[in-house]
């Protein structure tokens, strides 16, 4: 039985910009829970929608981050980076295996998913957050 991850305030990493995606990406996240309590056939109707707007939706968040890491100097940065490279790596590959009739089984990837994400916002973009703050920085408006 997979574990079952939902955003709460523990996730915060106090910037409301980045806090408002990665509120989203745990949203995308759990509705690939709902997959792992249907079966095979079930999944197999909506599960590439679901991954490739989780994909798309991180690329996008990634990039926000990265942006966010430029205007600050942050020092971190690479480290940072190659986490998310690493990430997009094997999440597409993910994708490229289920796309070509490849079993993935989706318990495996929630668990990937969740513990990958629950660790880096509390670790990774806490300390980011932490680094931002303590430089100033003006929070762009939220997103729309």
């Amino acid at each position: 039985m997979v574990r079952h991850i939902v955003w709460d305030d523990s996730f915060k990493v106090d910037h409301h910009l980045i806090d408002s995606q990665h509120k989203r990406l745990f949203a995308m996240v759990d509705e690939l829970y709902n997959f792992t309590l249907k079966t095979q056939e079930q999944q197999k109707e909506d599960i590439m929608m679901v991954l490739q707007e989780c994909v798309k939706y991180t690329v996008f968040h990634f990039s926000a981050e990265e942006e966010l890491m430029d205007k600050i100097n942050y020092p971190a940065k690479t480290s940072h980076v190659k986490q998310h490279t690493e990430f997009k790596i094997r999440v597409t590959e993910a994708i490229h295996d289920y796309s070509r009739g490849n079993k993935v089984k989706i318990d495996d990837l929630y668990s990937f998913l969740t513990e990958w994400l629950v660790h880096h916002v509390t670790k990774v973009d806490k300390a980011l957050g932490l680094y931002a703050s303590t430089h100033n920085l003006q929070e762009e408006p939220e997103e729309s």
